[in-house]
């Protein structure tokens, strides 16, 4: 470009964010500069605002990468827990359960989500011998499942009484 002189700059001119690349939009980005002829429009406040402006719809995220803190495609949210349940790969099979920890440890689509802590474990460790899946459960499952009230929902043979007077309890 030749220089300040050469754009008839007096280096009063307030720098702003411009976009840059030239005619390569897929890889363009913005650049905090002083600008005095006016060929890439008033400039922008925000490095964020040259992106949206200029490259708003750019697939490559060029732009948006060379953000401070650019978007990411798994955002954290507040509270510290996802709205989904994700097996934890991280951990060995027999070992691992179901996680809805923040920060994601993925990207978003690199692995399953579960709308519950149980479809989740069925889902990814269906067969897990261990049941180190279901025993985090908030209420895991027993091997002697009781219902309400103690009652076992059918009945059996009284072994515990002389047979003349067992029944059925």
């Amino acid at each position: 470009y030749g220089g300040a002189d050469a754009q008839g700059c007096d280096g009063t001119e307030p720098e702003k964010w411009y976009p840059s690349g030239g005619s390569d939009w897929t890889n363009g980005f913005c650049k905090f500069e002083r600008q005095c002829n006016g060929n890439y429009g008033a400039g922008f406040s925000t490095e964020l605002a040259c992106c949206q402006g200029q490259f708003g719809g750019q697939t490559s995220g060029v732009c948006l990468s060379n953000l401070p803190s650019p978007p990411t495609t798994s955002p954290t949210l507040s509270g510290g827990l996802a709205a989904f349940w994700y097996p934890d790969y991280d951990t060995a099979w027999p070992d691992a359960g179901c996680l809805n920890t923040l920060p994601l440890p993925f990207n978003a689509n690199d692995r399953p989500t579960y709308d519950t802590q149980l479809d989740c474990c069925k889902a990814a460790y269906g067969g897990q011998s261990s049941g180190k899946c279901l025993s985090q459960l908030a209420s895991p499952p027993t091997t002697s499942p009781t219902l309400s009230g103690g009652l076992a929902g059918f009945w059996y043979p009284d072994y515990e009484s002389a047979w003349s007077d067992a029944g059925c309890k």
